[in-house]
């Protein structure tokens, strides 16, 4: 596969995320499958897995070898996360309507500057259960904070616009700390893979 070159990818936002507050915002359970897209060093994957519990399963995915490599020193004795090294706008080895949430945070603007809104809408819908939900974190769009410039940042409510013209109801909006907004939503009806 072909190293696809993402808007600011590789880099972790650790520092500008408490994933422990994101996941306690998330309508997570124990057994769920949470699959954490863009999962970078995997600081958000390593939270959920708690959440999950050992009947539940984390699948973190990432395009960059360098950070599923360095989730993967960071799992220890946990075996309920599953480390990818893939594409998210590519079909993933991960059975169809098996996930229960899709999670991806500080990778939505980067796939929209791509244009690879289409293919990752598609991949999305196969994999989320029936009552399954697709949580987007991002950067808010506001001047002198941190993140990707201005210009490559998305409003909630552009990215409402794209969820819904996918045909995702939009469940919630919040608030995800000082930079960043969280959008939860569902899918619409005519998903085919329902």
């Amino acid at each position: 596969m072909a190293r696809k070159i993402h808007v600011d990818g590789g880099k972790s936002t650790r520092d500008l995320i408490d994933a422990k507050k994101l996941i306690e915002m998330l309508p997570l359970k124990a057994g769920d499958t949470f699959l954490d897209a863009g999962c970078g060093d995997g600081f958000i994957s390593l939270e959920a897995a708690s959440a999950v519990g050992d009947e539940g399963r984390v699948i973190a995915v990432d395009v960059y070898p360098e950070s599923v490599v360095i989730l993967r020193s960071r799992i220890g004795r946990r075996s309920n996360i599953l480390p990818l090294v893939a594409d998210i706008t590519h079909r993933l080895p991960v059975p169809d309507r098996t996930v229960d949430i899709y999670f991806m945070a500080n990778v939505f603007h980067g796939i929209v500057v791509n244009g690879e809104v289409e293919p990752l809408m598609a991949e999305v819908k196969r994999l989320l259960s029936r009552s399954g939900r697709l949580v987007v974190v991002d950067f808010k769009k506001v001047d002198g904070t941190p993140g990707p410039h201005m210009d490559l940042r998305l409003s909630e409510d552009e990215v409402i616009e794209i969820l819904e013209d996918h045909g995702f109801t939009v469940e919630s909006v919040g608030d995800a700390g000082p930079y960043h907004y969280l959008i939860m939503a569902a899918q619409g009806s005519e998903n085919p893979y329902q």
